[in-house]
């Protein structure tokens, strides 16, 4: 199987498992919660006022004080009852259960009023309950009260955490269905089922008066003609209330007039889970049949299941849409995911990992190709563009040697490709590299405009290693050689044993810093006129754990690679600062040098950094000295500007390696140096070369007209010291004086000179 059917596998897994995530989600009622608040809110948003046919007569805390009870007595409920029917009221429910009994002449008076209006006039009841909370048997009316009314049940089922009630129609009690609180007060008829009460309905708006006024006629008729009332406690003692699913606290009474107008309509229909989890399964194996899963769909669904059933709550029907939400969730999770593993998002190219495969293959080499200059292209500023570019690039690929006239696999990430080439013997990789590079950089055809495409190529040949970890060779290799300059580089042993090294170098250079294991040492630099130390330039030392010595270039490029050149740096002038205090004291004109690179330049941090170290060891700013190369780019704004900062704040800065570069004395005069190092390169053969001696002459007597000192590198015996006093260079550094050496011994040197002069 290829890589793409292994990748339609896989999605096809991914579809699969959010299906079965959904399917467990459901079966255990895990999102119950979530759904239940879903559908509280979407009641707030279909909020009503609730119809005025169904009134509430309330037991509060004004009617206790009225009739100075806590609890009004069978006599007060008998005469309830004959008031509100000679107001005209239809039916009358008690929302409580009348168990226990009451005075006897009371209750006899109560029961003759329920009978006077037999069917008309219903006494609560609840089944037997043992959950640990309720325990108790059947609740019924006392064998007085029972035989004189009709029943009504209160019971009712709580969701967790109060966010959802369900209410059945009927229930059994005592041996009989009895119909429950809120199908008498609807006059219910249909079948038997349980619901859930709409609370859309309003429950501020239910017509509410209070139990004392009806007893003492102050509720006006109309009010009570031809409706059907609920009588329920709503005083603070009762212990009869409940949160809504928003939290605000009822009395019970208030759920069975909403339960009630909900059962208007009919019993709501319930169709569970089972339709809005079919259609996230299909646009789950819909996304999963794509490379790429599309947003649109996923915000499509999501959206209509969402909003689905606000509407068809409208017309009495429930759907539970959280398993379906988890489905659709992790299926967009995963399969975006896996997508993004494999495919760019903004160019909806092959990634580098889509290409990889498990396991060896000696049967093919990796090649990397970096393009240097992407940015320099228009389109790779938009992605639909540049990803139109980069197709174009591969198309060509079809036409390249060993591509066998297929269009190659090839895979793309920021500004790199990746691909697999049938194998070369390793003599041919250099050539065969080194053409391809030289064929796109003369190729003009994938670019509407003459850009010229500047690439490096990395190739991988180690056979015996996974895949993937050639992968990332190739790529580390052209990497490396954009970093270098090269065209092509191939990632064969003697590279990988580099990189291994530069690895081991990285991997202690934070901890070397921080353990202070990095020497500095100190190359004195002489006045030639006096032969006496009159600076030094500060120079690392460093031994490795495993390595043994480190070269210091090695040390600064890895260093510059991997982004610790500016700790090394401060750390390098921290030290070399704090140590070369004692030579102040006995030397005041004493300069100290130190190299810093253009990256750290580069830093508008580094001034306040070096200012900083300046001042906490009170080191004169004069005396210090930042050598930089030819290839630090004054163009750069933030180069230009650090430079400014610090020539403004007393630092003299120093050319060095002078005349390496290829424009060196437009440089010259660009650079706000005082001083120049002439590389020890021209220095080493003046003994022997007339041309090394007239450009020594010349470019000593040029930077004196420019007012700026000479200083002489790798100076090594005499005569090149003779020839450097008659030309009238200033100063000279080089092992005829002194290697780097510690500070003590520098100091012991600077001593004896203050002792000769």
């Amino acid at each position: 199987m290829g890589v793409r059917g292994k990748h339609a596998q896989k999605r096809r897994r991914i579809a699969l498992m959010a299906i079965m995530i959904g399917l467990v989600a459901a079966q255990i009622e895990f999102p119950m919660p979530a759904e239940d608040a879903l559908r509280a809110v979407r009641a707030e948003l279909r909020s009503r006022p609730a119809p005025q046919d169904i009134v509430l007569i309330a037991i509060d805390d004004e009617t206790l004080n009225v009739l100075q009870s806590s609890d009004p007595s069978r006599a007060n409920d008998a005469e309830l009852v004959e008031r509100a029917f000679d107001a005209g009221l239809d039916r009358l429910v008690f929302d409580r259960a009348y168990a226990d009994p009451g005075p006897v002449e009371e209750d006899r008076l109560f029961a003759k009023s329920l009978r006077a209006h037999r069917g008309q006039v219903w006494l609560g009841a609840s089944p037997a309950a043992e959950n640990g909370i309720q325990q108790h048997t059947d609740l019924l009316p006392t064998p007085v009260l029972l035989p004189a009314t009709e029943l009504a049940s209160m019971k009712g089922f709580s969701g967790p955490f109060g966010l959802s009630v369900r209410f059945p129609t009927e229930t059994e009690v005592g041996g009989h269905e009895i119909p429950s609180l809120s199908a008498v007060l609807s006059r219910y008829s249909g079948e038997a089922g349980v619901y859930r009460p709409d609370f859309a309905f309003d429950w501020t708006t239910v017509p509410t008066v209070r139990y004392s006024d009806v007893l003492n006629g102050k509720v006006p008729a109309a009010l009570l003609r031809g409706k059907t009332a609920i009588v329920t406690s709503t005083h603070l003692q009762a212990g009869d209330f409940h949160s809504l699913p928003l939290g605000e606290m009822i009395p019970g009474g208030y759920y069975h007039v909403i339960g009630a107008h909900t059962l208007k309509s009919g019993l709501p229909l319930d169709l569970s889970w089972y339709p809005a989890l079919f259609l996230a399964a299909a646009v789950v194996a819909y996304q999963a049949s794509r490379k790429r899963p599309l947003a649109l769909v996923n915000h499509v669904a999501f959206g209509f299941l969402l909003f689905a059933p606000l509407v068809l709550e409208e017309y009495q029907v429930s759907i539970e849409i959280f398993p379906s939400l988890i489905t659709l969730a992790v299926g967009a999770i995963r399969l975006r995911l896996f997508a993004s593993r494999f495919y760019s998002r903004s160019t909806s190219l092959l990634l580098p990992e889509a290409i990889v495969e498990d396991g060896t293959d000696q049967s093919v080499d990796i090649y990397a190709l970096k393009i240097n200059n992407l940015g320099d292209f228009p389109q790779a500023a938009d992605p639909g563009s540049l990803g139109r570019l980069i197709g174009r690039l591969i198309d060509q690929m079809a036409g390249w040697k060993n591509s066998g006239g297929a269009k190659p696999l090839v895979a793309f990430e920021k500004d790199t490709l990746l691909w697999k080439v049938p194998r070369l013997p390793r003599h041919e990789l250099d050539e065969h590299g080194l053409g391809i590079v030289s064929l796109l950089r003369a190729s003009k055809c994938i670019d509407e405009t003459d850009t010229r495409l500047e690439v490096t190529l990395g190739i991988d040949n180690n056979y015996l290693v996974p895949i993937e970890q050639r992968s990332q060779n190739a790529l580390q290799a052209a990497e490396l050689g954009s970093r270098r300059g090269a065209l092509a580089v191939v990632a064969d042993l003697s590279f990988l044993a580099e990189r291994q090294r530069r690895i081991m170098i990285l991997s202690q250079i934070e901890s070397a810093i921080r353990d202070r294991t990095i020497d500095v040492m100190f190359q004195p630099k002489i006045c030639l006129a006096s032969k006496r130390a009159v600076g030094a330039e500060a120079l690392i030392r460093w031994t490795h754990q495993q390595l043994g010595y480190v070269d210091p270039m090695e040390l600064v490029s890895t260093a510059e690679e991997h982004g610790w050149i500016d700790d090394l740096t401060i750390y390098v002038i921290e030290q070399a600062v704090t140590q070369s205090l004692a030579i102040l004291r006995v030397q005041p004109r004493f300069r100290l040098a130190v190299n810093v690179s253009p990256r750290t330049l580069a830093n508008r941090a580094f001034p306040d950094h070096l200012d900083r170290v300046l001042r906490h060891n009170d080191f004169p700013v004069g005396n210090l000295i930042i050598e930089v190369t030819e290839s630090c780019p004054l163009e750069d704004s933030r180069v230009a500007d650090s430079m400014a900062q610090l020539l403004e704040a007393g630092v003299v800065f120093s050319l060095d390696d002078f005349g390496t570069g290829h424009s060196s004395l437009d440089y010259l005069q660009r650079v706000p140096c005082s001083e120049i190092k002439i590389d020890r390169r021209f220095v080493k053969h003046l003994s022997s070369s007339q041309n090394s001696e007239a450009l020594l002459r010349g470019t000593i007597d040029l930077a004196h007209r420019m007012c700026k000192t000479v200083v002489a590198e790798g100076v090594e015996d005499r005569f090149t010291e003779a020839q450097l006093v008659r030309m009238g260079c200033d100063l000279a550094q080089g092992y005829l004086y002194s290697r780097a050496v510690p500070i003590e011994q520098l100091l012991e040197t600077v001593r004896q000179d203050q002792v000769a002069a």
